[in-house]
């Protein structure tokens, strides 16, 4: 996969790399039943804005899924001449 970029008004109302990621892998698609699929960010950290490491926890039905490790690339530049002061890379999975 490419890199996502972004200019600053797009992460709104997030002020950091960190914190946008946090929000976008935290999600709850379950109806008044309790059915259907959630992820929540336990912990995270991206360290000197170039890499964000974040231990996620699915749920489906609100049965927790064991926790799994997401890595994304980093790229932060708050002064970026074209406005795109952001931008992310997923990492590929690391199947041994």
């Amino acid at each position: 996969m490419g890199w996502l970029s972004m200019p600053r008004s797009s992460m709104t109302p997030h002020s950091t790399p960190k914190s946008y990621l946090d929000a976008q892998f935290t999600y709850d698609r379950r109806d008044a039943e309790g059915k259907g699929r959630a992820l929540r960010v336990v912990a995270s950290s991206c360290l000197r804005n170039k890499v964000w490491y974040a231990a996620v926890t699915p749920s489906t039905d609100g049965i927790d899924e064991p926790t799994i490790a997401v890595v994304c690339l980093v790229s932060w530049n708050p002064r970026a001449k074209d406005g795109f002061v952001f931008a992310y890379k997923d990492s590929a999975p690391l199947w041994r």
